[in-house]
């Protein structure tokens, strides 16, 4: 009997694993435009960087709505000056914005478990798309702050066994500053 408890609660889980896969949870245009671009830039193609940038026009300029205010101009103005540095910066903003984008939908689903917690997993994604690109004290940051999002979204445990609460009040203030830290960059 206990075998085919543990062989039942083992396909419970490995069924329930193969439902969490983060990564590859539907497209992600700034990742792609991003890498594009770059790897445009990377061949003095500035006239594909600019096609691409406007094939994905629409997304740009949400999270400059939304998100960056400067995003959307920022990137255009150093597509037409072929200025590099101010390309990627603007391209690690839109990074940036996703990050922002991506823990408010997890506090808008925060009671919601499963919905919340693949917001705060595409945030950790783009956060390791950015960490790179951040200073160490800035990174770190950014990283407890994302932690502690994932964290304040609680767990629903294993049929409610290690349960744990979500905490508004935490996530709320972590998101604050995810948000002074992406505003600073």
């Amino acid at each position: 009997m206990k075998k085919l408890l543990l062989a039942l609660i083992a396909l419970f889980i490995a069924t329930n694993l193969n439902a969490y896969s983060y990564a590859s949870a539907g497209k992600e245009p700034t990742i792609d435009s991003k890498e594009q671009i770059m790897k445009a830039l990377n061949n003095d193609d500035f006239t594909t960087a600019s096609k691409i940038f406007k094939e994905h026009e629409k997304n740009y300029r949400y999270l400059t709505k939304e998100f960056i205010p400067s995003l959307y101009d920022g990137l255009q103005k150093g597509l037409e000056n072929k200025d590099k540095k101010q390309i990627v910066k603007y391209l690690e903003l839109s990074i940036a914005a996703e990050i922002q984008r991506r823990i408010d939908g997890g506090l808008q689903n925060i009671k919601v478990y499963n919905i919340a917690k693949v917001m705060v997993m595409k945030a950790k994604k783009f956060y390791s798309l950015l960490s790179i690109s951040l200073d160490k004290q800035t990174d770190e940051r950014l990283k407890k702050a994302v932690t502690n999002c994932i964290k304040s979204i609680g767990n629903p445990g294993l049929f409610g066994v290690g349960a744990k609460p979500s905490n508004k009040d935490e996530y709320i203030k972590n998101q604050k500053l995810i948000i002074e830290i992406v505003q600073s960059l």
